[in-house]
């Protein structure tokens, strides 16, 4: 069984899906909220695992989204994802936000290419495209309003997430802008587990460093 992990965003998403051509319908749990993944997280994995009737050993491999999204909710996802496959000896996959959100819209049968459009700080768009195939056609970007309604001529490109809709582009695909923790553990089955899954941050953080040098160090 794999297990798929969402805490990047708006919020605490968890799935078990099978895998092999007997794979039963998939287990998961989500909850809306904006903070306290922490305090979620596990209990929401155990929930899922005792519906399936296994435990942490009846894993084969763990699937985490990796952002982009909120600072502290995406590191507490990888975290906890590292954490249990090292434990378990299993491998850990990472999933971007927007391999999610593009795989979603083809769940949903929209051909052609789509503009995986995600909201960011000070009204800043966090955007990757891909192809109708679900590739992507370009490295993830930070842009504005402006810029994409210029790069974007109507007709063209879909777009879809929760900044879909400030483009004007409607109708605005997926606007809540959420990860399915079904679409993340099924596009980890067949991905290689060379490198540990790290969180994606398109920006730095808004914390400011403090006015004042560091202390002195007494010998």
């Amino acid at each position: 069984m794999i297990l798929g992990i969402d805490t990047s965003a708006a919020q605490c998403a968890v799935a078990l899906v099978g895998t092999g051509d007997a794979a039963k319908e998939p287990i998961f749990e989500r909850q809306a909220m904006d903070r306290g993944h922490a305090e979620h997280l596990f209990p929401m994995i155990e929930a899922v695992l005792s519906r399936a009737g296994i435990g942490y050993d009846g894993l084969s491999r763990i699937a985490v989204c990796t952002g982009p999204g909120s600072f502290t909710g995406v590191r507490i996802g990888v975290a906890a994802a590292r954490g249990i496959a090292l434990g378990r000896g299993i491998p850990v996959i990472g999933i971007s936000r927007f391999e999610a959100l593009a795989a979603q819209t083809l769940k949903i049968g929209i051909g052609g290419p789509v503009a995986i459009c995600l909201s960011g700080r000070s009204g800043m768009i966090y955007l990757q495209v891909f192809g109708p195939d679900g590739v992507a056609l370009a490295d993830p970007e930070i842009a504005t309003g402006v810029e994409l309604a210029a790069n974007f001529p109507p007709g063209h490109t879909r777009f879809a997430g929760d900044a879909a809709a400030t483009l004007d582009r409607c109708p605005a695909l997926l606007p809540d802008g959420l990860a399915d923790p079904v679409i993340i553990a099924r596009l980890a089955r067949d991905r290689d587990s060379t490198t540990l899954p790290a969180p994606l941050y398109l920006r730095g953080a808004d914390a400011a460093l403090p006015r004042e040098g560091p202390p002195a160090l007494l010998d």
